[in-house]
């Protein structure tokens, strides 16, 4: 199959997703906070929930434009990403900006990117931090108000996240193999859940396929 060229084919449709990137921003913004960090990580990186709650400032590099994926959280416990695969993925340009402007400095390597809501001392100044991770409930409760102030329409993270970020990269033109090195998946058949294979682009145009 490698080197056919076929038509781009989107062949999750059954699954909720955002029609465009703009779209994918205007819920970012209604987020705010470790909530829009993880959604933009996953919106526009391709990261998985767990992935982006796990991911530490040590492996971000603004410089290079690169993020370097090891490890997930799933069910509160830290663990290696799936099939113990390690990864880089690109930084675009949206998600760059706002990488740089949540920045802590200094800042510990080991320092969680979207780090968990803290508690409030009685004083009013910030406390303890709820936990190890930003959680399940935090996320859910972040996106039904985000849902309910920009009008779209309630779906799963994971959908207006990863799954739009393949469709849309898939959509613009990124080629199935590249996608698939950026998502993480170990077999190209899941892959090709978002796009056929075809020519790769050219040039600079990953960028442009992935949102840039």
């Amino acid at each position: 199959m490698v080197g056919k060229r076929v038509d781009v084919e989107y062949l999750n449709t059954e699954r909720p997703r955002l029609k465009s990137w703009d779209e994918v921003m205007k819920l970012a913004d209604a987020l705010g906070g470790s909530v829009k960090t993880a959604y933009l990580l996953s919106a526009r990186a391709g990261l998985r929930p767990g992935e982006a709650v796990a991911l530490t400032w040590g492996n971000v590099d603004l410089e290079s434009r690169q993020i370097t994926v090891t490890k997930q959280v799933r069910s509160g416990d830290e663990g290696p990403s799936p099939a113990d695969v390690v990864r880089t993925v690109p930084i675009v340009e949206a998600l760059a900006r706002h990488l740089a402007s949540i920045k802590p400095t200094p800042r510990a390597d080991n320092a969680l990117v979207c780090p968990p809501p803290r508690r409030k001392k009685k004083n009013g100044t910030p406390g303890r931090y709820r936990g190890t991770h930003l959680g399940a409930q935090s996320i859910r409760a972040a996106l039904a108000r985000a849902f309910k102030a920009t009008g779209i329409e309630p779906a799963e993270f994971y959908d207006y996240g990863r799954h739009t970020f393949a469709s849309l990269a898939a959509l613009g033109g990124a080629p199935a193999w590249r996608l698939q090195e950026v998502l993480g998946h170990v077999n190209i058949e899941r892959t090709l859940r978002y796009v056929s294979l075809r020519d790769p682009p050219s040039g600079g145009a990953e960028p442009a396929a992935l949102g840039a």
